[in-house]
C-alpha cells in the first residue's frame, strides 16, 4: 500500500470516527483498508506456526490494534537491514516485529513504545562466569545485526571486559545451539528470545543477575507517512495497556508483565 492511499484513508478513518461515535462498526475484515506490517522472525514476537500463519506477542498485538482502527494487518517477512529502502518504497507501511526505539527515536515515525525488553546473557549451568567481569577473555556469541551486537561491539557498557572473540549467527537458534555446543562461553540477546530456548534444557542454564540494556518497543513509520495513523496506533496500544489486552498477552507468552509491559518501574 502507497503512502498516498494510507493517507487518504486515514483521513476518512477519522471522519468515520467522529461520524459513527458510540456506534457498532459492521465493516467486514475483507472491506478494510490494509496496512502492510513488515517483519523479521524472531519469536516470540513474530514467527510462524505448524500451519505456516503468522504468530507472537507482536502478532498479536498488531492485528487486535488494528482491528480496533479500522485496519486489516497484513503481514510480511522483510530484510531489516533493508527496512528504510522499503518504507520509503512503500514496499511495506511499518515495521513491527521486536523494534527498539532506542538511539532511533528520530529516524522514524513511532507508535508507542508499547513494551519493554531486556538484553541479558545466558551461561551453562556449571561455568565460572557468575558476573560481567568473567566475561574477560571469554568467547560469546550474539545475532548479527542486533542491538547486543552494537552495545558488544562498540563497547558502549563499561562493565563488559574485553572479549577473546565474538561469534555471530543470523538467528538465535544458532546462537543458542552454539553455547550448547561449547563453541561460545556465553550468549547474550532478548531475555524473552532466550527463554524459549533454555526452557527446553530445564537447570541446565543460568542467565547472569544483571541486565545489559533495557530498551523501549515501537512501531516504526517512515518520518513522511500519515502522523494520523502513528497517533491512532497510539492510542489503541496505550488503551490495550490499560485494558488488560497487552498483559494478557504477553503473560500467554511466558513473559514477566512487570518487566515486560512497565520496564519494572511501576
Amino acid at each position: 500500500m502507497k503512502k498516498k492511499r494510507l493517507f487518504l484513508w486515514g483521513i476518512l478513518f477519522f471522519l468515520l470516527s467522529v461520524c459513527a461515535c458510540g456506534s457498532e462498526n459492521n465493516v467486514k475484515e475483507e472491506e478494510l483498508p490494509e496496512i502492510v506490517i513488515g517483519g523479521s522472525l524472531y519469536a516470540p514476537y513474530f514467527y510462524r506456526d505448524v500451519s505456516g500463519s503468522y504468530v507472537g506477542i507482536d502478532a498479536e498485538l498488531a492485528a487486535e490494534a488494528c482491528r480496533r482502527i479500522g485496519y486489516k494487518p497484513v503481514f510480511t517477512e522483510v530484510d531489516l537491514s533493508k527496512r528504510n529502502k522499503l518504507l520509503s518504497e512503500g514496499t511495506i507501511d511499518c515495521i513491527w516485529c521486536c523494534f527498539t526505539m532506542d538511539g532511533r527515536e528520530e529516524e522514524y515515525q513511532w507508535a508507542g513504545p508499547y513494551l519493554y525488553t531486556r538484553r541479558v546473557f545466558v551461561v551453562k549451568k556449571d561455568s565460572d562466569i557468575r558476573e560481567l567481569s568473567d566475561l574477560e577473555g571469554k568467547t560469546i556469541a550474539l545475532q548479527a545485526g542486533s542491538t547486543s551486537e552494537n552495545i558488544i561491539l562498540r563497547e558502549s557498557d563499561p562493565d563488559i571486559p574485553k572479549l577473546t572473540d565474538i561469534n555471530t549467527f543470523r538467528t538465535m537458534g544458532e546462537v543458542f545451539t552454539d553455547l550448547r555446543k561449547g563453541y561460545a562461553d556465553a550468549i547474550v540477546g532478548h531475555e524473552a528470545a532466550l527463554l524459549i530456548y533454555t526452557r527446553e534444557y530445564g537447570d541446565e542454564y543460568r542467565y547472569l543477575p544483571m541486565t545489559v540494556h533495557r530498551g523501549k518497543l515501537g512501531v516504526a513509520f517512515s518520518r513522511d507517512a500519515d502522523p494520523a495513523i502513528c497517533e491512532s496506533l497510539s492510542q489503541a496500544l496505550q488503551e490495550m495497556t490499560e485494558d488488560g489486552t497487552t498483559g494478557r498477552i504477553i503473560e500467554k507468552y511466558g513473559l514477566d508483565v512487570e518487566q515486560n509491559l512497565y520496564g519494572g518501574n511501576r
